[in-house]
């Protein structure tokens, strides 16, 4: 990806920072929050309505759950034109950890991604199953698909036009690879994420080399 233009354009950034309050949009204040994630967190599931698409070619992460700044390699975050080095932290929720990079002139850009299995441990099926109950009814719910693998963006509120973008991809049965990115309005944050995540498929691929 060449410059932080575009790396946008075509798909710079990642991840999915996740906290117990909703994502803020661009300049909301408030812990930057991956809402994919609560709604995967929350308890009970509500019943299922559509079936979400089945992962094929499971991947284990590894070492990567519990240090998840390892989930882009030096390779990667060079060609992604990022200096600065990710900064783990604790979600707050069910011992998750996630990693922040952000970089940029003024810091403007944020990528986010954290290891998140549902407590109903259903993987990428369980915001499938909030969808069913209207958790995103005021947001967006978008399938997609990252380098073969089921994926969703996916926020309670539309915070795109604000240049934030939440996507999760389901990597096993049990686990999502949340990524988020938050950058400038005009770019195509969630082309951006999709980058990121396609990325870090590879790294947990060939176990972080």
């Amino acid at each position: 990806m060449r410059k932080i233009e575009a790396a946008a354009r075509l798909t710079l950034m990642s991840t999915a920072l996740l906290a117990t309050a909703a994502c803020s949009a661009g300049g909301a204040t408030g812990t930057a929050a991956s809402t994919s994630t609560a709604a995967a967190l929350s308890s009970p599931p509500p019943p299922r309505s559509e079936q979400a698409p089945p992962v094929p070619n499971p991947l284990d992460p590894g070492g990567f759950v519990e240090d998840p700044c390892r989930s882009l390699t030096v390779a990667q975050t060079a060609d992604l034109q990022i200096q600065e080095l990710g900064t783990k932290k604790d979600v707050g929720i069910d011992n998750i950890k996630g990693c922040n990079w952000q970089f940029g002139a003024n810091h403007e850009w944020r990528i986010q991604v954290a290891y998140v299995v549902p407590r109903a441990k259903n993987g990428l099926q369980n915001l499938y199953d909030q969808k069913s109950v209207g958790w995103f009814d005021h947001g967006y719910f978008v399938p997609t698909s990252v380098a073969g693998y089921p994926g969703l963006f996916s926020n309670f509120s539309d915070t795109r036009p604000h240049g934030r973008c939440d996507l999760a991809i389901g990597i096993n049965g049990q686990m999502m690879l949340t990524t988020a990115v938050t950058g400038e309005a005009t770019k195509d944050n969630c082309k951006a994420a999709s980058t990121v995540a396609e990325r870090i498929i590879t790294t947990i691929k060939s176990g972080g080399n």
